[in-house]
């Protein structure tokens, strides 16, 4: 009987061993991961956003702009992405279009300028018409579930090393110090420096 329990535990062990090494590098928790919907691509939502209500996506972008409404917070977003450590990736050319983010609970717009990246686990709530210049464009709406705001820091001075806080943020704080002398910007996810 000692036997059987401790196989069972050294089972319960390897299982959480191998959630926390799948997740490692993500700012999300394992929890928040295992919701997202196997096999659905932004691609197939951003076709069809009505067809996918209800699933959830792990998306990312830079922030085109933010506002707050009445009853939520909307974020347009240009969809860019990811890599291996679900960071935006800076070639905005593979992007697959536009969706709008939203939250109910109370986002300061401030904290999401023009230009700021981000990833976002979000639920697909429908879509949203929005007047572009002379075109109407379909735009997917996700409900915003965690979201992770990727600090920007100029290259030629210190880096952060990010802190993993409670939802909704998680942001880039004073850490260990690593200079760098090339100009313009960039941000510092954890392990290494990205363009």
């Amino acid at each position: 009987m000692k036997l059987k329990m401790l196989s069972i535990h050294l089972a319960l062990l390897l299982v959480g061993l191998s959630g926390c090494a799948t997740f490692s590098s993500s700012p999300f928790s394992t929890h928040q991961e295992a919701q997202v919907t196997a096999g659905v691509s932004f691609a197939h939502v951003v076709q069809d956003p009505t067809a996918h209500r209800g699933h959830i996506l792990k998306v990312g972008g830079v922030v085109l702009s933010a506002k707050r409404l009445v009853d939520r917070t909307e974020v347009t977003v240009l969809q860019i992405p990811l890599d291996n450590d679900s960071v935006p990736k800076w070639n905005r050319t593979k992007s697959k279009g536009r969706f709008i983010a939203t939250q109910q609970t109370f986002l300061d717009p401030a904290t999401l300028p023009q230009g700021t990246r981000v990833t976002l686990i979000g639920e697909v709530t429908g879509r949203a018409t929005v007047q572009v210049d002379a075109e109407e464009k379909v735009y997917p709406v996700f409900a915003i579930r965690a979201i992770q705001v990727w600090p920007m820091i100029p290259r030629d001075t210190y880096g952060y090393h990010p802190y993993w806080g409670p939802y909704p943020y998680w942001g880039g704080y004073w850490g260990w110090y690593w200079p760098y002398s090339v100009s313009s910007f960039g941000y510092y996810s954890g392990r290494r420096f990205r363009r």
